[in-house]
């Protein structure tokens, strides 16, 4: 037992005191919480204002009246939305909704100095020239007859604009006009464009299931398909780094010689114990670092309630069951391996199959009960990934039974996983040469 904790430090120390797994494993993570934060500070684009004046070529008073409101700047929101009493996944709606419409916001050249005025169209030559000496912002020359309720095909208007317009100025004249079109031909027919717009406005769903046994649970987009997915792909990620970690060690000290000073000291049985729990405390400082972003986040959010503790207790457990499976893997093609080189031939099927549960999001999102998730879930490796979705993107809980027959029968494939490793470890661990096809290998777990 201590020859196992002495080779299961060693692989730890010499894997996470290192400048790459800090990066990785602290600083990329404390950076995602610092730009969610910041993230206005780091990624906000440099917007040029628009500032003087913009010609209406022959247009009426209305469309005028119309345009100048629509280049208005908006009003600025000073207090921020009352979010006490609401669901966490409602919280998370509307603060996606608010940074949406801010980030539009941001994004929007500052009008407070644009002027809007109606010339005549034997000016338009002069207009043009001024615009190319920047004392005209842009001309708008809406077509006749695009006013009329009965406009062909919506209507036409051109817009000239100066050589070195910037992008988001094209943008918001286009929007602008259009929308100024619009709203001049409904004031043509004694119709006012606020209420008309208000009528049209999409009213917000709640979607309510109605559990099978009476009880009823409120459902978002967001809580149905986001959690779900980081859920599975956080734990996706952080077990591949660690299978890929101890490939890499097993490689490494097989192609060096220093595997042979090791097995001088304890047996191979040991030495592969002492790399996987090494390395899965590796992976657990790496998913802890992970799950503090993820609850930083829900707390800026006031989204703590989305998860609940027991999803957490099943994840964990499924999250070690999916590590013991990849290590599994990870280390029976290091230990029959002499270089990464001779890895990928045995690697391409092994990640075929560990891509199954990516290429299954969209049926096990849309129907996580349904008769591809159940089977799924019972087949390794692929169980540990499907079952942590399922219980994050399932309306209702799941069965217990069918929960725990899934744990059960995945630890038994974990353990029966790591005994085929082993198998393979203490033949492979001191051969040199040709790599072993799969099938020797399924001869190397046969022998005695």
């Amino acid at each position: 037992m201590s020859r196992l904790l002495v080779v299961a430090l060693r692989e730890f120390r010499h894997t996470v005191l290192t400048k790459a797994f800090f990066i990785g494993s602290v600083v990329v993570p404390v950076l995602i919480v610092l730009l969610s934060i910041g993230a206005d500070v780091f990624i906000k684009p440099s917007i040029p204002p628009m500032k003087g004046p913009i010609a209406v070529i022959d247009g009426t008073q209305t469309l005028v009246e119309s345009i100048s409101e629509n280049l208005a700047p908006p009003p600025r929101a000073t207090v921020s939305p009352n979010v006490s009493g609401h669901r966490p996944d409602e919280v998370l709606t509307t603060a996606i909704e608010e940074a949406a419409k801010q980030a539009e916001n941001e994004t929007r050249p500052d009008t407070s100095e644009l002027t809007v005025e109606r010339r005549p169209g034997d000016e338009l030559d002069s207009i043009k020239e001024g615009i190319r000496e920047g004392t005209w912002v842009a001309a708008i020359d809406v077509k006749a007859g695009s006013l009329e309720p009965d406009a062909a095909k919506g209507g036409a208007a051109v817009i000239w604009l100066a050589p070195a317009a910037a992008s988001s100025h094209v943008d918001l004249l286009t929007q602008s006009t259009r929308k100024a079109v619009v709203d001049a031909r409904l004031r043509g027919m004694d119709m006012s464009p606020e209420i008309i717009r208000a009528a049209v406005d999409r009213p917000s769903i709640e979607t309510i299931r109605i559990g099978s046994e009476g009880g009823e649970q409120s459902e978002s987009k967001i809580t149905r398909y986001l959690v779900p997915v980081a859920f599975m792909a956080l734990m996706w990620i952080v077990v591949m780094t660690g299978g890929n970690y101890l490939l890499m060690s097993t490689i490494e000290e097989k192609s060096t010689r220093v595997i042979e000073v090791l097995l001088s000291a304890t047996s191979p049985t040991g030495l592969l114990a002492g790399k996987i729990l090494g390395f899965a405390c590796v992976s657990a400082v790496m998913l802890a670092m992970y799950l503090v972003v993820a609850v930083v986040l829900m707390v800026l959010f006031a989204a703590l309630d989305i998860v609940s503790p027991g999803d957490i207790a099943l994840g964990v457990a499924f999250f070690v069951i999916a590590y013991l499976m990849m290590a599994a893997i990870m280390a029976g093609i290091g230990s029959a391996v002499s270089d990464v080189t001779e890895a990928q031939s045995l690697m391409g099927p092994a990640m075929l199959i560990l891509m199954l549960p990516l290429l299954l999001l969209p049926v096990l999102t849309e129907d996580p009960n349904g008769t591809v998730g159940v089977i799924a879930s019972f087949i390794p490796p692929l169980s540990p990934y499907v079952m942590v979705l399922r219980i994050a993107a399932s309306p209702e809980p799941l069965p217990l039974l069918e929960v725990l027959a899934a744990l059960s029968w995945a630890i038994v494939c974990a353990g029966a996983m790591i005994w085929a490793a082993g198998r393979i470890f203490r033949v492979g661990v001191l051969m040199q040469g040709k790599p072993p096809s799969p099938l020797e290998l399924l001869r190397w777990i046969r022998y005695r």
